[in-house]
């Protein structure tokens, strides 16, 4: 089997894809379990009201389950970035519905501007170590203030700083703040996402390979494969390498999340 456990939909503001079209693709590519886990910036909420959209999709999945759910299981849940800026926001937001997973990311450089959005070639490679030194820290402040089942796309700012504007970053300046991450997941039972949606500009997943090694080596065994699919036609990108991939290095099982408790599926496609 195989599970999808990060995608959006239009009850994302980056997404106008329509749950149902997602579900469709993922059934024509034989994937097994998705979740919906649409964004909800948590710092945003003076903005708009970042609930409903949350409440809408929740709804929506609950709908298809009962259209679908003989041809895949459809899981609910969220994607929330950056919590603790914002932990009563935080709070209400997973108390909202019963989610099936609660995915955890960071997505904006302070409380300024999403990594998606900054021109990394207007600055200076002293700059570039700045942001990303900024990024890690901000992860480990995730970890120890919110309550996830997974990590997601660790290493976000690369899809943009490599993938889109190719600067080449040594990360092993980070070790250190990469082991403490690692470290603080495992000792959670917070699950490592296989981000898929930068292979195609990477050559690579989020994390790159060497870190979901480096994982491993450590005693984390807790992955979840995710393709990040804002559009139909990206559901389950690029999963079949990421299995290629983890069966190499020596994992032979993945997980997802239902109701909040995590289940084990077999790494094969």
């Amino acid at each position: 089997m195989i599970a999808d456990m990060h995608t959006h939909s239009e009850y994302s503001h980056d997404s106008v894809c329509p749950i149902e079209d997602m579900c469709i693709a993922q059934i024509q590519k034989g994937t097994d379990v998705m979740a919906v886990t649409d964004h909800a910036d948590i710092f945003m909420h003076s903005t708009y009201d970042i609930y409903e959209p949350i409440r809408k999709s929740f709804e929506k999945v609950k709908n298809l389950r009962e259209k679908y759910g003989d041809k895949i299981l459809i899981l609910s849940g969220v994607e929330i970035s950056e919590g603790f800026w914002a932990p009563e926001q935080s709070k209400r937001m997973k108390e909202l519905c019963d989610y099936d997973v609660i995915i955890g990311s960071v997505r904006y450089e302070g409380l300024t501007i999403a990594y998606s959005k900054i021109d990394f070639s207007k600055l200076t490679k002293e700059q570039v170590y700045s942001y990303l030194d900024t990024y890690f820290d901000d992860v480990l402040k995730l970890i120890e203030a919110e309550d996830f089942d997974i990590l997601a796309h660790l290493t976000c700012p690369l899809r943009y700083i490599t993938g889109k504007y190719k600067i080449e970053i040594n990360l092993d300046l980070y070790n250190e703040k990469i082991e403490k991450i690692l470290s603080r997941i495992i000792s959670r039972k917070i699950a490592l996402e296989i981000n898929t949606s930068s292979f195609d500009a990477l050559n690579d997943f989020m994390p790159p390979g060497h870190i979901i090694k480096k994982y491993f080596n450590m005693g984390g065994r807790l992955l979840t494969l995710g393709s990040d699919a804002h559009v139909a036609e990206n559901a389950s990108l690029n999963f079949h390498r990421a299995v290629e991939f983890i069966k190499e290095i020596g994992f032979d099982k993945l997980c997802y999340f239902q109701n909040r408790k995590l289940q084990t599926y077999d790494a094969l496609v």
